[in-house]
Protein backbone atom coordinates (compact mmCIF):
# COMPACT_ATOMS: atom_id res chain seq x y z
CA UNK A 1 0.00 0.00 0.00
CA UNK A 2 1.38 3.47 -0.71
CA UNK A 3 -0.16 5.86 1.06
CA UNK A 4 -0.92 9.47 -0.42
CA UNK A 5 0.56 11.23 2.17
CA UNK A 6 3.50 11.02 4.60
CA UNK A 7 2.13 9.86 7.78
CA UNK A 8 5.82 10.27 10.22
CA UNK A 9 4.58 14.39 9.97
CA UNK A 10 2.73 14.25 13.28
CA UNK A 11 5.53 12.92 15.23
CA UNK A 12 8.23 15.49 14.62
CA UNK A 13 8.89 17.43 17.72
CA UNK A 14 6.89 15.15 19.95
CA UNK A 15 7.85 14.64 23.33
CA UNK A 16 5.28 12.16 23.44
CA UNK A 17 5.98 8.30 24.62
CA UNK A 18 4.42 7.54 21.42
CA UNK A 19 5.99 10.33 19.53
CA UNK A 20 9.78 9.49 20.89
CA UNK A 21 9.04 5.73 20.02
CA UNK A 22 8.27 7.38 16.46
CA UNK A 23 11.13 9.35 16.23
CA UNK A 24 13.58 6.59 17.52
CA UNK A 25 12.26 3.56 15.72
CA UNK A 26 10.72 5.34 12.64
CA UNK A 27 12.21 8.80 11.94
CA UNK A 28 15.65 7.09 12.87
CA UNK A 29 16.45 10.14 15.62
CA UNK A 30 17.91 7.58 17.79
CA UNK A 31 21.68 9.42 17.75
CA UNK A 32 20.35 12.69 17.84
CA UNK A 33 21.29 15.02 20.54
CA UNK A 34 17.75 16.72 20.17
CA UNK A 35 15.63 13.39 20.93
CA UNK A 36 18.17 12.20 23.51
CA UNK A 37 17.26 14.72 25.75
CA UNK A 38 13.76 14.78 24.76
CA UNK A 39 13.67 11.20 25.60
CA UNK A 40 16.29 11.61 29.09
CA UNK A 41 13.42 14.50 29.98
CA UNK A 42 10.12 12.38 29.50
CA UNK A 43 11.43 9.32 31.13
CA UNK A 44 12.78 11.19 34.23
CA UNK A 45 9.21 12.68 34.23
CA UNK A 46 7.50 9.09 34.18
CA UNK A 47 9.99 7.48 36.71
CA UNK A 48 9.10 10.62 38.79
CA UNK A 49 7.22 10.36 42.17
CA UNK A 50 6.52 7.11 42.50
CA UNK A 51 5.40 5.54 45.53
CA UNK A 52 7.39 3.21 47.99
CA UNK A 53 4.82 0.48 47.23
CA UNK A 54 5.53 0.55 43.51
CA UNK A 55 2.52 2.42 42.43
CA UNK A 56 2.38 6.00 40.89
CA UNK A 57 0.14 7.71 43.82
CA UNK A 58 -1.48 5.00 44.71
CA UNK A 59 -3.68 4.70 41.56
CA UNK A 60 -4.35 2.00 39.32
CA UNK A 61 -5.13 3.91 35.98
CA UNK A 62 -2.06 6.46 37.28
CA UNK A 63 0.18 3.27 37.47
CA UNK A 64 -0.93 1.87 34.53
CA UNK A 65 -0.03 5.51 32.27
CA UNK A 66 3.12 5.23 33.40
CA UNK A 67 4.22 1.82 32.82
CA UNK A 68 3.13 1.94 29.52
CA UNK A 69 4.87 5.25 28.48
CA UNK A 70 7.88 3.57 29.84
CA UNK A 71 6.80 0.85 27.67
CA UNK A 72 7.03 2.89 24.41
CA UNK A 73 10.65 4.40 25.84
CA UNK A 74 12.86 2.65 28.36
CA UNK A 75 11.06 -0.95 26.59
CA UNK A 76 13.24 -3.10 29.10
CA UNK A 77 12.15 -4.00 32.53
CA UNK A 78 14.05 -2.16 35.31
CA UNK A 79 13.20 -2.06 39.06
CA UNK A 80 10.87 0.64 39.29
CA UNK A 81 9.13 -1.14 36.66
CA UNK A 82 8.78 -4.27 38.69
CA UNK A 83 7.79 -3.00 41.22
CA UNK A 84 5.13 -1.06 39.62
CA UNK A 85 3.87 -4.70 37.92
CA UNK A 86 4.30 -6.32 41.42
CA UNK A 87 1.69 -3.67 42.83
CA UNK A 88 -0.87 -4.04 39.68
CA UNK A 89 -0.52 -7.96 40.02
CA UNK A 90 -1.05 -8.10 44.11
CA UNK A 91 -4.45 -6.47 43.73
CA UNK A 92 -5.97 -8.97 41.21
CA UNK A 93 -7.13 -12.57 42.32
CA UNK A 94 -8.77 -15.78 40.80
CA UNK A 95 -11.31 -16.37 42.57
CA UNK A 96 -13.95 -19.43 41.44
CA UNK A 97 -16.33 -18.20 38.62
CA UNK A 98 -14.39 -14.86 38.71
CA UNK A 99 -11.51 -12.50 38.75
CA UNK A 100 -11.45 -10.54 41.64
CA UNK A 101 -9.99 -7.08 42.08
CA UNK A 102 -8.87 -5.50 45.86
CA UNK A 103 -7.09 -2.22 44.06
CA UNK A 104 -9.24 0.65 44.59
CA UNK A 105 -11.99 1.72 42.18
CA UNK A 106 -11.12 2.58 38.79
CA UNK A 107 -13.13 5.50 37.70
CA UNK A 108 -15.59 5.30 34.52
CA UNK A 109 -14.08 8.29 33.52
CA UNK A 110 -10.87 8.27 33.76
CA UNK A 111 -8.43 9.94 30.90
CA UNK A 112 -7.42 7.18 28.71
CA UNK A 113 -5.56 9.30 25.84
CA UNK A 114 -2.54 7.52 24.44
CA UNK A 115 -3.60 4.30 25.93
CA UNK A 116 -4.58 1.13 23.85
CA UNK A 117 -7.33 0.46 26.75
CA UNK A 118 -11.19 1.78 26.57
CA UNK A 119 -13.23 2.51 29.70
CA UNK A 120 -14.56 -0.66 30.46
CA UNK A 121 -15.85 -2.48 34.21
CA UNK A 122 -13.30 -1.54 36.98
CA UNK A 123 -12.17 -5.09 37.22
CA UNK A 124 -11.71 -6.07 33.39
CA UNK A 125 -9.79 -2.71 32.92
CA UNK A 126 -7.28 -3.67 35.50
CA UNK A 127 -7.36 -7.09 34.43
CA UNK A 128 -6.76 -6.39 30.58
CA UNK A 129 -4.24 -3.54 31.43
CA UNK A 130 -2.04 -5.34 33.83
CA UNK A 131 -1.86 -8.65 31.86
CA UNK A 132 -1.09 -6.36 29.09
CA UNK A 133 1.47 -4.82 30.91
CA UNK A 134 3.11 -8.13 32.27
CA UNK A 135 3.31 -9.88 28.66
CA UNK A 136 5.09 -6.94 27.53
CA UNK A 137 7.62 -6.11 30.24
CA UNK A 138 8.75 -10.18 30.25
CA UNK A 139 6.60 -11.67 32.99
CA UNK A 140 4.44 -13.93 30.47
CA UNK A 141 5.52 -16.64 32.55
CA UNK A 142 4.34 -15.46 36.01
CA UNK A 143 2.44 -18.26 37.93
CA UNK A 144 -0.13 -14.92 38.92
CA UNK A 145 -0.18 -13.96 35.12
CA UNK A 146 -1.01 -17.34 33.88
CA UNK A 147 -3.72 -18.00 36.09
CA UNK A 148 -5.36 -14.98 35.02
CA UNK A 149 -4.99 -15.53 31.79
CA UNK A 150 -6.32 -19.35 32.03
CA UNK A 151 -9.28 -18.09 33.49
CA UNK A 152 -9.76 -15.45 30.90
CA UNK A 153 -9.15 -17.98 28.02
CA UNK A 154 -11.57 -20.24 29.36
CA UNK A 155 -14.38 -17.44 30.16
CA UNK A 156 -13.42 -16.38 26.30
CA UNK A 157 -14.35 -19.71 25.18
CA UNK A 158 -17.43 -20.54 27.00
CA UNK A 159 -18.96 -17.09 25.85
CA UNK A 160 -17.23 -17.54 21.99
CA UNK A 161 -15.05 -15.08 22.33
CA UNK A 162 -16.84 -11.97 24.41
CA UNK A 163 -15.98 -11.18 27.66
CA UNK A 164 -19.27 -9.34 29.58
CA UNK A 165 -19.59 -7.21 27.19
CA UNK A 166 -17.44 -5.01 24.03
CA UNK A 167 -15.55 -2.92 26.12
CA UNK A 168 -14.68 -5.08 28.52
CA UNK A 169 -13.59 -7.68 25.54
CA UNK A 170 -11.49 -4.98 23.95
CA UNK A 171 -9.55 -4.85 27.08
CA UNK A 172 -8.97 -8.28 27.58
CA UNK A 173 -8.40 -8.92 24.01
CA UNK A 174 -5.41 -6.50 24.18
CA UNK A 175 -3.83 -8.32 26.69
CA UNK A 176 -4.41 -11.72 24.42
CA UNK A 177 -2.82 -10.22 21.41
CA UNK A 178 0.45 -9.54 23.23
CA UNK A 179 1.17 -12.57 25.19
CA UNK A 180 3.44 -15.61 22.75
CA UNK A 181 1.35 -18.32 23.95
CA UNK A 182 -2.58 -17.17 24.35
CA UNK A 183 -2.36 -15.53 21.08
CA UNK A 184 -2.73 -18.13 19.63
CA UNK A 185 -5.29 -19.35 21.95
CA UNK A 186 -8.63 -21.02 20.76
CA UNK A 187 -10.15 -18.12 22.87
CA UNK A 188 -8.27 -15.26 20.83
CA UNK A 189 -9.59 -17.38 17.72
CA UNK A 190 -13.05 -16.74 18.89
CA UNK A 191 -12.43 -13.15 19.50
CA UNK A 192 -11.33 -12.53 15.94
CA UNK A 193 -14.42 -14.28 14.46
CA UNK A 194 -16.67 -12.10 17.00
CA UNK A 195 -15.13 -9.16 15.55
CA UNK A 196 -15.55 -11.03 11.67
CA UNK A 197 -18.72 -10.27 12.53
CA UNK A 198 -18.78 -6.56 13.72
CA UNK A 199 -17.35 -5.91 10.41
CA UNK A 200 -19.33 -3.23 8.11
CA UNK A 201 -18.51 -3.16 4.77
CA UNK A 202 -16.82 0.10 5.38
CA UNK A 203 -13.97 -1.69 7.78
CA UNK A 204 -15.45 -0.58 10.64
CA UNK A 205 -16.37 -2.54 13.54
CA UNK A 206 -19.13 0.03 14.64
CA UNK A 207 -19.44 2.89 16.87
CA UNK A 208 -18.51 0.54 19.94
CA UNK A 209 -15.17 -0.16 19.47
CA UNK A 210 -12.54 2.27 18.22
CA UNK A 211 -11.41 1.60 14.91
CA UNK A 212 -7.94 2.77 15.40
CA UNK A 213 -7.41 0.13 18.52
CA UNK A 214 -9.30 -2.83 16.99
CA UNK A 215 -6.72 -2.14 14.04
CA UNK A 216 -4.19 -2.10 15.86
CA UNK A 217 -4.88 -5.29 18.46
CA UNK A 218 -5.95 -6.99 15.47
CA UNK A 219 -2.05 -6.53 13.27
CA UNK A 220 -0.60 -8.61 16.61
CA UNK A 221 -1.96 -11.16 14.96
CA UNK A 222 -1.36 -14.06 12.06
CA UNK A 223 -4.33 -15.70 12.11
CA UNK A 224 -6.69 -15.72 8.36
CA UNK A 225 -9.43 -14.29 9.90
CA UNK A 226 -7.69 -11.60 11.30
CA UNK A 227 -5.61 -11.06 7.74
CA UNK A 228 -9.25 -10.76 5.87
CA UNK A 229 -10.63 -7.85 8.65
CA UNK A 230 -7.18 -5.79 8.00
CA UNK A 231 -7.45 -5.92 4.39
CA UNK A 232 -10.84 -4.34 4.27
CA UNK A 233 -9.53 -1.73 7.53
CA UNK A 234 -6.57 -0.93 5.44
CA UNK A 235 -8.69 0.16 2.68
CA UNK A 236 -10.64 2.66 5.17
CA UNK A 237 -7.06 3.64 6.39
CA UNK A 238 -6.11 4.98 2.41
CA UNK A 239 -9.24 6.21 2.62
CA UNK A 240 -9.41 8.12 5.57
CA UNK A 241 -5.41 9.71 5.43
CA UNK A 242 -5.66 13.53 6.69
CA UNK A 243 -3.91 15.79 4.07
CA UNK A 244 -0.82 16.10 6.71
CA UNK A 245 -0.72 12.80 6.41
CA UNK A 246 -2.41 11.87 9.98
CA UNK A 247 -5.38 9.79 10.81
CA UNK A 248 -8.63 11.28 12.76
CA UNK A 249 -9.27 14.87 14.21
CA UNK A 250 -9.81 13.12 17.52
CA UNK A 251 -6.11 12.63 18.98
CA UNK A 252 -4.49 13.15 15.58
CA UNK A 253 -0.86 11.63 16.91
CA UNK A 254 -2.10 8.79 19.00
CA UNK A 255 -4.28 6.82 16.21
CA UNK A 256 -1.54 7.63 13.53
CA UNK A 257 0.72 5.87 15.51
CA UNK A 258 -1.78 2.82 16.03
CA UNK A 259 -2.55 2.84 12.35
CA UNK A 260 1.26 3.20 11.62
CA UNK A 261 2.39 0.15 13.94
CA UNK A 262 -0.38 -1.63 12.59
CA UNK A 263 0.87 -1.04 8.84
CA UNK A 264 4.33 -2.02 9.84
CA UNK A 265 3.41 -4.86 12.13
CA UNK A 266 1.96 -6.27 8.99
CA UNK A 267 5.14 -5.30 6.42
CA UNK A 268 3.21 -2.47 4.66
CA UNK A 269 5.62 0.46 5.54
Amino acid sequence: MKLRNDPYQVFRFSRTPAGLYARQKWLGEAESSQWKTDFEETVEVLLSDQSPDGSWHHETATTIKHLFGLHLTVRSSNAQIEAALTWLLGSIEVQPEKVHVSAGEVASNIDLKGLPFVPSRPDMFLTGATLFLAAIFGRENDPDVLAVYRWLSSLGIKNKGLWFDRHCSHNIFRALVVHPVFAKDKATELAVDYHADLQKNDGAWGDDLSFYQTLNALAHLDLPQAEMQLEKAFERLYEAQNRDGSWSASEPEWNTFLAVHALKNKGIL
